[in-house]
């Protein structure tokens, strides 16, 4: 995760059975968004101590850090394909920000074609078969998910949802509303309410 401990945007990691907490990347500049490869082997996030942000690879322990894009617009949010192979971010080449896919290695990246303006806060689901994320349209956010295989996205939840991210069954997405939790069904359209009187909640992920 990102946290501010030191002063400065850092990069850390925190083990669950024992609480330890080590700081495992501090480059100059912002070292944002951390996502584990598939394999665990590797790390994704948006770094900008060449001073611009943009995506790169490192080790699980942030060692090595590999740029994978270059663009002088704002690179960010990473999130791998299941098998690795690919990333799919955000950035705003374009002005507004817009879902891009690139290979984990480097190379060109392509942009996707959800039908939206303005959409941020990628993940992937485990199959790989669909891509949830935030949509911005008239004023408000909604999760959407696009489809690969038919090239065509559809609003999943509507008036402030944000932050999608999947389950493991590729099948239940969680998403943030109104300061709550909640948990969707996206075959039925089942919505349960898991967390709320919290205060604000952002950002959740899903074990796997």
């Amino acid at each position: 995760y990102t946290g501010y401990h030191s002063g400065y945007p850092d990069i850390y990691l925190i083990d669950l059975t024992s609480s330890a907490r080590s700081r495992i990347i501090n480059s100059p500049g912002t070292n944002s968004g951390a996502a584990f490869s598939p394999d665990g082997k590797q790390i994704a996030l948006t770094m900008s101590f060449a001073g611009n942000p943009e995506i790169y690879v490192t080790s699980a322990r942030g060692k090595g850090a590999r740029q994978i894009t270059r663009h002088p617009a704002v690179d960010s949010s990473p999130t791998w394909s299941p098998d690795g192979k690919h990333i799919i971010f955000v950035s705003d080449r374009t002005g507004n920000p817009q879902l891009y896919s690139v290979s984990a290695t480097g190379g060109q990246p392509q942009r996707l074609g959800v039908g939206y303006s303005f959409c941020t806060e990628p993940s992937l689901s485990p199959d790989g078969q669909r891509l949830a994320f935030t949509a911005r349209s008239g004023g408000s956010n909604s999760v959407a998910v696009y489809h690969f295989q038919t090239r065509s996205s559809q609003v999943v939840a509507s008036g402030g949802a944000e932050d999608p991210a999947w389950g493991a069954d590729s099948k239940h997405l969680v998403y943030t509303k109104g300061g709550a939790l909640y948990m969707l069904d996206v075959e039925t359209g089942a919505t349960n309410r898991v967390i709320s009187g919290m205060g604000r909640i952002s950002e959740p992920n899903w074990t796997r």
